[in-house]
């Protein structure tokens, strides 16, 4: 038992140092997804959209500008940075699961389930430490350069501390749903398309089907949006905690039926057996032997 204990902890720590190597580099998604997708974009449109609104403010005339409280002050960081680490990730786990990198999975990481925990452990951290100094530095930003807009925003109320704490927990479990949704589609494009589609069409059409609204609130996303404290047309029956709890429980049944689908795809094809790239090269080494 404590061998079998030892080998998994020894796997999630080797995937979990492999990931963030692979999330590395001078090409890697890090600098041409995570950093101008989760950091630089919406930090462009806060700031841009407080620059005109601070603009509007001091423009003496019939231009009225409401002012910003805290509950929303971080919305962009909210939509763009949790939703983007949730992507990244996911496609991560589709990716890792095909072509020459899912051969070599195989063979290294018998236990596939061990992938899914290492990916989940680099880039939930990645994502919750992201998002905290994203929350941080706006809330900060905001009520320094644009008093006259955003003088209501306070990192030290209790919104405040809600949104340091409740954001980075929300953007874990967005990784964790699309880690598992990744695992569960095993196509990246299609779980990109599934993922946002989810996210942004779903859940807030749903809400013009009978019954819509009562379905509106088991919408995760939703749940975990308001949840952070974040202002929102959505009230779920049990509550902000509530709802960022149930958004927590979401992410981990569809990371356990990922774990449970992609051991049932290997092992209906097979992952006991050489792979394609053993056998080719096996292969071309019989043709290669002088007769």
């Amino acid at each position: 038992m404590t061998t079998t204990l030892a080998a998994v902890a020894g796997q999630i720590r080797r995937g979990t140092r492999a990931e963030l190597t692979r999330v590395g580099g001078a090409r890697s998604i890090l600098l041409y997804g995570l950093i101008p997708g989760a950091v630089l974009l919406p930090l462009v449109i806060t700031l841009g959209v407080a620059t005109v609104a601070e603009r509007f403010a001091s423009i003496s005339g019939s231009i009225q500008v409401t002012s910003v409280t805290t509950t929303n002050s971080v919305y962009w960081v909210i939509t763009f940075t949790v939703m983007i680490w949730a992507v990244v990730a996911a496609y991560a786990q589709a990716t890792a699961e095909r072509g020459a990198l899912g051969e070599i999975a195989r063979h290294l990481y018998p236990r596939r389930w061990t992938g899914l925990v290492s990916r989940w452990i680099a880039y939930g951290t990645g994502a919750a430490l992201c998002s905290a100094a994203l929350v941080a530095l706006v809330m900060a930003i905001l009520p320094t350069f644009f008093p006259k807009v955003y003088s209501g925003v306070d990192i030290g109320s209790a919104e405040g501390v809600r949104f340091l704490v409740s954001v980075p927990v929300f953007a874990v479990c967005a990784v964790g749903i699309g880690i598992g949704l990744a695992a569960i589609v095993g196509h990246p494009a299609g779980t990109v398309v599934a993922l946002l589609g989810w996210a942004y069409v779903i859940e807030n059409a749903i809400s013009l089907v009978p019954e819509g609204y009562t379905l509106q609130s088991y919408m995760p996303f939703l749940n975990g949006t308001y949840g952070t404290g974040q202002e929102l047309a959505f009230m779920p029956p049990w509550g902000r905690t509530g709802g960022l709890v149930y958004c927590g429980v979401v992410a981990l049944v569809l990371f356990l039926l990922g774990c449970v689908a992609l051991t049932l795809r290997v092992r209906r094809t097979g992952s006991r057996a050489p792979s394609s790239a053993v056998r080719a090269a096996l292969a071309g080494r019989r043709a290669a032997r002088p007769s």
